[in-house]
């Protein structure tokens, strides 16, 4: 029979290729992690490493094995967390993804008072791209998701968690704070840091500009960003001007570098949705974290299921 904890150190090892990274994140020590590495070869017969130098990687062998161990402990931890929620406990690992801005200023606190409910949990965010974190999501690698966009994924359900205003945001000795609100068509004369094409906050922006009839192409973009906090710290450097969530904005501006200025007759927002894979069954920890989420004030509007994504 297959030992899980050589199966648990074949895959740490796998994902970090390296047997001295495994051995730290596992609190082992590095002759121990190879020593059980080797057992689990012994015991399958193959070479599931080709060792150069430091670097490990994983042959023919180690590759097929990987999603199959992977699936095995987490079908054993999930048997674990079914036994406990039957004695009435909340325990396990709750692992949410997340690519906005938005969601890595909410959610820490949000588990941090899920965690204070349920000590028996241990929790993880994960952050990445919105392909990536909906991938982590598909592979059943984490638990839950939180992004900007309806990606079409027919195992994948949304649910609305949250709409965020996005603002215009300058540095603090901008003239533009002596005349504010000011007017759509001052954006055409000034420095633009943006975020990326097709990022949450981009696409709030793009909509609330084509009301005014002006076109992203129209404005003076000096630089683009892949992420908010980068944005905020070349407005700090007088770089130009940018678009932020408010609630990343509202953190910055309290430290005194930062002023958010309104624009007349523009409001620009954006969903944040929550998502789940409709074929991985809910464990206990994440349905105590939904009840959570609702009794806190979210996801209490619609549902979106995977055929309506689809649909567009």
């Amino acid at each position: 029979m297959l030992d899980w904890h050589n199966l648990q150190v074949f895959v740490v090892a796998a994902e970090v290729e390296n047997f001295s990274a495994a051995a730290q994140e596992l609190n082992l020590s590095q002759p121990a992690v190879t020593q059980r590495i080797r057992a689990l070869e012994k015991q399958l017969g193959v070479n599931l490493f080709e060792r150069q130098g430091r670097r490990v990687y994983l042959s023919e062998a180690g590759a097929y094995l990987l999603p199959l161990a992977k699936d095995l402990l987490r079908r054993s931890n999930r048997l674990e967390e079914m036994m406990n929620s039957l004695r009435g406990e909340v325990v396990g690992h709750l692992v949410v993804g997340c690519s906005t801005t938005t969601g890595k200023y909410l959610l820490p606190p949000l588990m941090a008072r899920f965690i204070e409910r349920f000590p028996g949990v241990q929790a993880t965010v994960r952050v990445g791209s919105r392909n990536r974190v909906l991938e982590l999501l598909s592979m059943r690698e984490v638990n839950l998701a939180f992004t900007s966009a309806l990606t079409p994924r027919r195992e994948i359900r949304y649910h609305r968690f949250i709409d965020d205003e996005v603002v215009l945001i300058a540095p603090v000795d901008h003239p533009w704070h002596e005349r504010a609100p000011i007017q759509p068509e001052a954006l055409l004369h000034e420095r633009l840091i943006l975020r990326e094409v097709g990022s949450g906050t981009y696409q709030a922006m793009e909509r609330a500009l084509a009301r005014h009839d002006i076109s992203v192409d129209e404005l003076h973009t000096v630089m683009t960003l892949g992420n908010s906090e980068a944005i905020i710290l070349a407005v700090e450097e007088g770089i130009g001007v940018g678009f932020v969530p408010k609630l990343a904005a509202d953190r910055c501006k309290r430290l005194g570098n930062i002023k958010i200025v309104p624009i007349a007759n523009t409001f620009m927002t954006y969903t944040i949705w929550m998502a789940e894979n409709a074929m991985q069954p809910a464990t206990a920890a994440q349905l105590h974290f939904i009840k959570l989420l609702q009794d806190e004030g979210y996801l209490q509007e619609e549902e979106i299921a995977p055929e309506r994504a689809l649909a567009g």
